[in-house]
């Protein structure tokens, strides 16, 4: 039996399929029950799921949409009133259909999970603020890749940490997670609580922070969505990091590719089965 108490699901788009193959073979096997749970983006999303038994649901629902799906973007609404970009329309009736009323009841009953959104400064305007934290967000990562960004908090963006077992309906919570999710154009610019609400990755895209004020002990689990070399991937005592074992045959943002979700779920499984090994032998 494992001592993961703090679960970290890092965002990653359709990667972060990769998290619930490695949770459905781990999770059973080391008996991990945790108190408290992160996630960012489509990672909030899964671990949504994946808390309230729901993920094979979700998977369901997501690749059916996928496979209906033809294009990224349709070229011919930008002269319509139909957005062009069928990401949140899909990605929102997934979440909302799947984190239904009951889940969301059996949400209240289980861990406290916390879903992480980041706010521009006040000296930028809701569109400014967009580009500037996006546009920062993809230098930092393509320039020095680290696990844990920093540009995002210089640049003067804060973060939020909403707990997802205070949303009272399923509409709130899909609301919760989009904004956590917000990366424009694929998702329109939100708001939370009155302030322009964006992914949470321009803050951390792997948010430790959010489960480091638990002291009440227990070791800390975070699931990443990408490969990391060694030397990105901090040592901190009590915390372990797993990655997949190679990229996810999906990208983020790619809304039709059922199949490449699906392998993404399987190559989790996999590395589930191998984490499971060797941590048996420690």
């Amino acid at each position: 039996m494992s001592n993961f108490k703090r679960i970290v699901f890092s965002g990653g788009g359709s990667r972060c399929l990769w998290q619930v193959g490695f949770w459905d073979s781990a999770a059973p096997a080391l008996k991990i029950k945790p108190r408290l749970v992160a996630g960012v983006s489509a990672g909030g999303a899964m671990a949504a799921m994946v808390m309230s038994g729901t993920s094979g649901t979700g998977i369901r629902l997501i690749k059916e949409a996928t496979a209906a799906n033809r294009k990224n973007f349709y070229f011919t609404n930008l002269f319509r009133s139909t957005p062009s970009f069928p990401h949140y329309r899909i990605y929102r009736h997934t979440v909302v259909t799947t984190v239904d009323a009951a889940a969301l009841e059996r949400i209240r009953k289980g861990p406290v999970i916390r879903i992480t959104m980041a706010h521009p400064p006040a000296y930028l305007g809701a569109r400014s603020g967009t580009a500037t934290g996006l546009i920062a967000y993809s230098l930092e990562k393509n320039l020095t890749h680290p696990m844990h960004p920093a540009w995002g908090k210089k640049l003067g963006y804060t973060s939020t940490v909403a707990r997802l077992n205070d949303c009272a309906t399923p509409d709130e919570a899909a609301d919760l997670i989009m904004c956590s999710s917000c990366t424009p154009p694929f998702v329109p610019i939100l708001s939370y609580k009155g302030r322009v609400a964006l992914d949470g990755g321009i803050i951390d895209n792997v948010p430790v922070y959010a489960v480091e004020d638990d002291t009440a002990g227990g070791d800390v689990l975070v699931l990443l969505t990408r490969r990391y070399g060694e030397k990105s991937i901090p040592r901190v005592p009590g915390r372990v990091y797993v990655q997949p074992s190679s990229e996810p045959p999906v990208s983020k943002w790619d809304y039709t590719n059922p199949d490449g979700l699906q392998k993404a779920y399987d190559m989790g499984r996999r590395d589930g089965d191998v984490f499971v090994k060797s941590f048996a032998k420690k």
